[in-house]
């Protein structure tokens, strides 16, 4: 399906719209309307196939958010110093995926890997909607769970997934109290180190997430 996905892509963006070029010039016309259906009908078979590659590690990722944050053992008593277990589960499911795109179609690897921090950030929000109520340490630890996953897959964010998080924060702010939202303010420069931590600890499980720095040229 990878395979598949990766040679529709080719004919989408190269080969397809250089023949239309070509029979354009040859015999001086427009096939605007024509194009037009074909990279529509194409279009279409591109969603259909996407969708049917990435159900299973949607689902997957529905399941590890929902259970982990709906947890009865899943908001702290105290102040929070890790991310919950089913954060690294998750993360730990997208490595797999990457390398699966990496060694079969490496050019969809953006593609898939945005698509996917999409949905995990719209499983967090809806696993969060669900909770009545947050703490001081219960919003911290979803902070953490939340940044933590944003800043390990940082390389492919999107729009809609960094609104998909402020949608996530709002939900939080609106189940808390006063209290609580002033003095998250005084933590949060605790909480940056402990991410920054964390984030470090666990460079080595998650280091395919990172972009890659070019090489300089040799003087």
């Amino acid at each position: 399906m990878l395979l598949t996905l990766s040679n529709l892509q080719a004919l989408r963006v190269e080969i397809v719209p250089n023949l239309i070029t070509q029979f354009e010039n040859a015999f001086s016309v427009k096939l605007t309307d024509e194009t037009k259906t074909i990279r529509d009908v194409q279009g279409q078979i591109d969603a259909r196939l996407f969708t049917s590659y990435t159900r299973p590690s949607v689902e997957s990722l529905h399941n590890i958010i929902h259970e982990g944050v709906l947890a009865q053992d899943w908001a702290p008593f105290e102040k929070p110093k890790e991310v919950r277990p089913y954060v690294y589960e998750a993360l730990l499911s997208l490595v797999l995926v990457h390398t699966q795109v990496m060694t079969t179609a490496s050019s969809l690897t953006s593609q898939v890997l945005s698509y996917l921090l999409e949905q995990s950030s719209r499983e967090l929000l809806e696993a969060f909607k669900q909770r009545p109520s947050y703490t001081l340490a219960a919003l911290m630890q979803a902070t953490l769970d939340v940044e933590f996953v944003a800043q390990t897959l940082s390389q492919y964010t999107t729009d809609r997934a960094s609104e998909m998080q402020s949608h996530i924060y709002q939900e939080l702010d609106k189940r808390t109290d006063n209290d609580a939202r002033t003095r998250l303010q005084s933590e949060l420069p605790e909480m940056r180190a402990v991410l920054k931590r964390l984030r470090e600890a666990s460079r080595s499980e998650f280091a395919c997430f990172k972009k890659e720095r070019r090489a300089r040229p040799q003087s």
